[in-house]
């Protein structure tokens, strides 16, 4: 090879390495959920501003696994249609003020790429700058120390590499370390981050998400470590109700809407457009800012979750039709139902369940109730519920496994706490799921069974030998799809992910960290 030849080579290479396409574009987007996914258990724990309510490591990690989800739904049509379809989903998935920030920046994303092909370093400069604006501007008071800190350094970093000529690899570099500088010096902004000696939660995990990419965009090691949640946690100080709305609307005055929701409450964030605006508070009253919205819009999608962190009630707003109640071990299961419409219950954080369900259920405005088990244990109290009740109407659906039990919550679920078309489209999913549960022994070994034929067991010390046995075994190669929902003493999912990627490259994993006790990995093949 002459050296004219060699010199050209390595300019192509560079030239590739050096912009993200469609495919690129969604391998980042799993590299920034997974590691959202391993620090969501530790940036709920640390999370004390505004109030210390344990959930912006979850809503982080759910708004970004919603545009990593309908992203995947959309490959094929380039770019801009993936990054409009990651950003759409962030917008109605997002939940407190650090999902609504997440949801910006996916929004600035999809602005900038919406007639391009390719993502450079001059075009994600140009989006954090966007991104930055935006965020901004949903907050009614925008507080310094916070995710918008991050942002902007982020933003600043960003162009002067892009003046500089960086690559977009070096430029993440850069961001990523103006990124997790900008996070230490949070606590210069807030009193109660220096008191409690944390950082901010949104602002460190913003900055988990640019040091997943530049750690993708190059291949190495992220930088940012995950950590276990500490043993002791904060205790939850907040009062009133997070109030989150997905509002319908032709067109209304944003500035006018938070003048009337700022006398309502706090912490007013206000995103989107026509059709569709995502509104944030924390309120007092919820039922007075719910009527205040419905003077603008349709109401679309409403969650209020309790922030002094009670776990959400058996209660319906208004009478249905049909309403779809999910009973699972992993408490962030049960949250994403709650969030989808759906009610739902984290059987291991209550007592004397089929009394109070019975009594609970008996109690709603709901014609027809579907149950959603997640376990086996789950299944026989869903069946002892269908022999009380006869009032509403209930059926259990026949699902043992959590990862079954999300698949068919996220393919059946019509985002309003229904499931939407006939049982029979749900039967014949479950027809097609084959599952397993992988659990670590007393002796240190892994241990794999698969509830459709449970004398099969797989066992071994090393954890990635034996999920790929185990999906071998399930049938992988013939597989479209596959869920794994991570236990709350799960492993780290990066090493897993990577090798399941190299077996079957065709195959696509929705990842779930459902934080439950036990299994620490719930399998399911479609």
């Amino acid at each position: 090879m002459d050296e004219v030849t060699r010199h050209r080579q390595e300019a192509e290479t560079e030239r590739i390495r050096a912009v993200w396409h469609e495919h690129d574009f969604l391998g980042a987007l799993e590299a920034a959920v997974t590691a959202l996914g391993e620090h969501a258990a530790y940036l709920d724990a640390t999370n004390v501003f505004p109030v210390a309510d344990r959930d912006t490591g979850t809503n982080l990690l759910l708004t970004a696994q919603a545009a990593l989800r309908s992203a995947r739904a959309a490959a094929g049509n380039g770019l801009g249609a993936v990054a409009r379809a990651a950003a759409d989903a962030a917008l109605r998935a997002a939940h407190g003020n650090s999902g609504v920030i997440l949801s910006q920046f996916f929004r600035a994303l999809a602005e900038t790429v919406v007639e391009r092909d390719q993502l450079d370093a001059a075009a994600l400069a140009t989006a954090l700058s966007r991104a930055d604006a935006l965020a901004r501007r949903a907050l009614l008071q925008p507080v310094e120390g916070t995710m918008i800190t991050v942002l902007r350094a982020a933003a600043e970093a960003a162009q002067h590499a892009a003046a500089k000529g960086s690559t977009l690899p070096e430029l993440l570099r850069h961001v990523r370390t103006a990124a997790i500088e900008a996070v230490t010096r949070t606590p210069e902004y807030l009193p109660i981050l220096r008191e409690r000696g944390v950082v901010d939660s949104g602002a460190q995990g913003l900055a988990v998400l640019f040091d997943a990419w530049a750690a993708w965009a190059e291949a190495t090691a992220p930088q940012l470590q995950p950590r276990p949640a500490p043993l002791v946690t904060f205790p939850l100080d907040g009062q009133g109700s997070c109030v989150n709305v997905l509002l319908e609307t032709t067109g209304i005055s944003a500035e006018r809407l938070a003048e009337e929701l700022a006398q309502l409450g706090d912490s007013v964030e206000i995103v989107g457009g026509t059709p569709f605006v995502r509104i944030h508070l924390h309120a007092e009253e919820p039922d007075r800012a719910l009527q205040t919205l419905q003077r603008f819009g349709r109401l679309l999608s409403v969650v209020i979750d309790d922030l002094a962190g009670s776990p959400p009630s058996l209660t319906l707003s208004e009478p249905r039709k049909r309403a779809l109640l999910v009973l699972s071990p992993a408490p962030r299961i049960v949250t994403l139902a709650h969030r989808l419409g759906a009610l739902g219950v984290a059987t291991t954080e209550r007592r004397n369940l089929l009394e109070t369900l019975t009594q609970e259920i008996a109690a709603l405005p709901v014609e027809h109730l579907t149950v959603l088990p997640g376990s086996r244990a789950d299944w026989e109290l869903a069946r002892a519920l269908v022999e009380r009740l006869q009032r509403p109407r209930i059926e259990a659906l026949p699902v043992r496994s959590l990862a079954a039990q999300l698949v068919v919550l996220l393919l059946h679920s019509d985002g309003n706490g229904e499931t939407a078309g006939d049982q029979s489209a749900v039967a014949e999913t479950l027809t097609r799921l084959r599952t397993a549960n992988i659990e670590q022994a007393s002796n240190g070994e892994w241990v794999a069974l698969t509830p459709e034929a449970e004398s099969e067991r797989v066992r071994g010390e090393d954890l990635a030998a034996v999920l790929l046995r185990t999906l071998a075994l399930l049938g992988a190669e013939r597989a479209e799809s596959c869920t794994v929902v991570v236990g709350e003493h799960g492993p780290r999912v990066a090493p897993l992910r990577q090798a399941i990627a190299a077996r079957w490259p065709h195959l696509p994993v929705e990842w779930f960290w459902g934080h439950q006790p036990a299994p620490a990995l719930s399998l399911a093949l479609e």
